[in-house]
């Protein structure tokens, strides 16, 4: 075997190790998308087979109506950058407003979700919800240092 191909053969196969490498390590460190809360609260709140049914109907609207209001928020948002085209400012104070009472909206959305959490809890996992409400911001603050994807 040359030299040429013997070095041809070494860069291929580092290359595929590098590439290999890579996807291993990034693949590992991501956790599956929305299982994280999820499970952390079935876990906590000890849910049975029903109520994980229920729990998982819940997330379901959950989902659906943030992804509604986001995309609303998506169009006001489009609108008041829009504006940066030109020179006319004067919807700047009404779509500011619009965008204020979506983001309350949405707040709203994720109140009415865990009291619906709640009312699925028996007598004995009440206790336990409480304790995780206390720990509800982390769940859904983006940490610094992670993109939010």
């Amino acid at each position: 075997m040359s030299k040429i191909k013997f070095l041809t053969a070494a860069v291929i196969a580092l290359v595929l190790l590098n590439i290999g490498m890579v996807s291993f390590f990034l693949l590992a460190k991501m956790p599956p998308r929305h299982e994280g809360p999820r499970k952390i609260i079935i876990e906590r709140l000890h849910f049975d087979a029903e109520q994980i049914a229920k729990y998982d109907k819940l997330i379901a609207q959950h989902r659906t109506d943030i992804r509604q209001k986001e995309s609303t928020i998506g169009q006001v948002n489009q609108q008041f950058f829009g504006q940066l085209k030109g020179d006319d400012f004067s919807r700047k104070d009404s779509l500011l407003a619009q965008i204020g009472l979506l983001q309350q909206a949405v707040a709203q959305i994720h109140l009415d979700h865990f009291k619906d959490i709640k009312s699925i809890c028996k007598g004995n996992q009440l206790h336990d919800f409480d304790t995780l409400v206390g720990e509800l911001a982390k769940f859904f603050t983006p940490q610094p240092g992670k993109k939010n994807k």
